[in-house]
């Protein structure tokens, strides 16, 4: 099984490489559904395994919850807002595509030494899995403050959730099931909220450039 996470893990990660890389809006809906389905096949593995070891179903209802929410449901609304916002393509990045890249292998490198640094962790799998999930989240992070448009930011929060849930469940196996369908109900209100911010922001400023908020200032 550890060889089946690990090559899950490596490719929530690879995504989020992809995510950096496009341009067009609905291409990070893509990606982030991509991503999703990545990790709800990851909790539906680990869910199996947790049945056969423990006879617990939590993980494999998070699964499903994971793919209706994060596969089916968040990427429906976010196309929803693309389509009544009118707009297509990321043109005001604050650096360009490969500068993007660049930073995230930099990313990547200092959190492979930073967590190699943690002498408490023994199992060299897990150490793999940390590098992979915290990187995953570090990018996410920094998507979402390299776009000016809030559509691109509420991609890279949802990743940032992203890298934090597969960090959990890599790790731990599995958390309470409250937690996690907490965490479902918070990124599910956050997504709307934020939705609404950027239908207001389109229709005051005509444009989702944060940047214009700046013509709020007295």
């Amino acid at each position: 099984m550890d060889s089946c996470l690990n090559l899950l893990s490596i490719l929530i990660l690879l995504s989020s490489f992809i995510l950096v890389a496009n341009k067009r809006v609905i291409s990070y809906i893509r990606t982030f559904r991509l991503q999703s389905l990545l990790l709800a096949i990851l909790s539906g593995v680990i869910g199996i395994y947790s049945i056969e070891k423990t006879g617990e179903i939590d993980i494999l209802i998070v699964c499903v919850i994971t793919f209706a929410v994060k596969v089916v449901l968040i990427p429906k609304l976010l196309k929803t807002t693309v389509t009544k916002v009118g707009y297509k393509v990321e043109k005001d990045f604050f650096l360009n595509i490969p500068i993007s890249i660049l930073i995230c292998c930099g990313l990547f490198i200092l959190t492979y030494f930073s967590v190699s640094t943690i002498n408490d962790i023994k199992d060299a799998q897990v150490k793999a899995y940390l590098v992979n999930s915290i990187s995953v989240i570090l990018i996410g992070l920094f998507f979402m403050i390299s776009r000016k448009k809030a559509i691109g930011q509420i991609i890279g929060f949802l990743v940032m959730e992203n890298g934090l849930f597969t960090t959990a469940v890599l790790t731990t196996h599995g958390m309470p099931m409250i937690v996690e369908l907490g965490l479902f109900f918070d990124v599910l209100t956050a997504v709307l909220i934020m939705g609404i911010l950027v239908f207001r922001i389109n229709e005051n400023f005509d444009s989702i450039d944060i940047n214009k908020l700046r013509n709020l200032k007295g």
